[in-house]
């Protein structure tokens, strides 16, 4: 009977734990300062490629309600790129002097970007609702552009869940799946699948850990295999974001 006893209680225990739901908010406060480092590479076989390491700095200078407003800037950028036989390097955190022609080049392409303040709004479920970049930097609008977060489900996830998103920029439309894999140690694990059509057509993969008390999303691991304008290519983005 004890032995009964103790397979129900530790039946309905398991039970409870493998059910656990929660709700994945963006629970930043004002004065808040994450460090978001990026990796990322671009794979376009002969054609050449693109490695480029970047940290950045963002600061939450405000939250009335649940409108979050922050300001980052890009704090090092290291890149190595090799584009029709040629290679091309850059690290800002090289003295001008120690920098090749090459580099001193790019240098002064990359200097206006690391001047620059990328002021933004996001709900606290991910939403981006603005994003302006000051002094206006074309390089910069692009990349702002580019960048894209994770809009969180307004309902409770649990194991298995599934939401999507879907966004469109310049001709191109990316349908990301998000599903649950695994809830546990305050973290929730998440697999991404997505396809790509419109002028490029390709396939997403990756996975993300968010941080359940937080919302910050501590790792987020994304490749795409993308064809366009006759091109093959892949694209790796590996970002980590620590509160300090």
């Amino acid at each position: 009977m004890k032995k009964l006893l103790f397979l129900f209680v530790l039946a309905t225990t398991f039970n409870a734990i493998s059910q656990e739901s929660v709700l994945l908010r963006a629970n930043y406060k004002k004065g808040d300062v994450l460090l978001v480092k990026l990796d990322q590479s671009q794979d376009m076989g002969a054609q050449g490629g693109v490695d480029m390491k970047m940290t950045m700095n963002m600061v939450v200078t405000s939250r009335v309600g649940d409108t979050i407003s922050t300001e980052s800037k890009i704090k090092t950028i290291d890149m190595n790129m090799l584009q029709g036989g040629m290679a091309m390097s850059f690290n800002s955190s090289m003295k001008e002097e120690d920098l090749d022609e090459m580099g001193k080049m790019m240098k002064k392409q990359f200097d206006p970007m690391m001047k620059a303040n990328i002021l933004s709004k996001m709900s606290t479920d991910g939403d981006i609702i603005e994003t302006r970049v000051e002094p206006s930097n074309p390089a910069m609008d692009q990349f702002t552009k580019q960048a894209k977060g994770v809009k969180y489900p307004k309902e409770k996830i649990s194991v298995g869940s599934t939401w999507s998103d879907e966004t469109n920029e310049q001709g191109m439309n990316v349908k990301t799946v998000y599903t649950v894999s695994k809830i546990e140690a305050g973290k929730v694990y998440i697999d991404i699948t997505g396809s790509v059509s419109g002028v490029g057509t390709g396939d997403v993969t990756g996975n993300l850990i968010v941080d359940i008390k937080t919302g910050i999303q501590d790792t987020a691991n994304i490749k795409m295999a993308l064809s366009a304008n006759g091109i093959d290519m892949k694209i790796s983005t590996k970002s980590t974001t620590t509160k300090i």
